[in-house]
């Protein structure tokens, strides 16, 4: 499936500035892989060295938490958007 991938600003020096790029695959993990093809040097920032996505990166599909979906293997269809989120901590 194609779709739509949101980057945070911190992540947009990989996508040459790209706000959003499109992606193909069937569920979430596809499209993070593609995505790295793409664009090298994504995958040391979303995946962690054991293949496990990184602790504070989140991930949406049309604004629905992977977690509380199927995480890394979460289905898509045509035109999902899917929107990565770094966490923020702070005090």
């Amino acid at each position: 499936m194609n779709c739509s991938v949101k980057i945070p600003t911190p992540l947009r020096r990989h996508t040459n500035g790209a706000a959003t790029v499109r992606a193909d695959g069937a569920h979430v993990a596809e499209i993070l892989q593609n995505l790295h093809a793409q664009h090298p040097g994504l995958k040391e920032r979303l995946f962690e060295n054991d293949g496990q996505l990184r602790a504070h990166l989140n991930v949406f599909v049309n604004s629905e938490d992977i977690r509380f979906l199927s995480g890394l293997e979460t289905p898509l269809k045509e035109g999902d958007v899917v929107t990565l989120l770094p966490a923020l901590a702070g005090g």
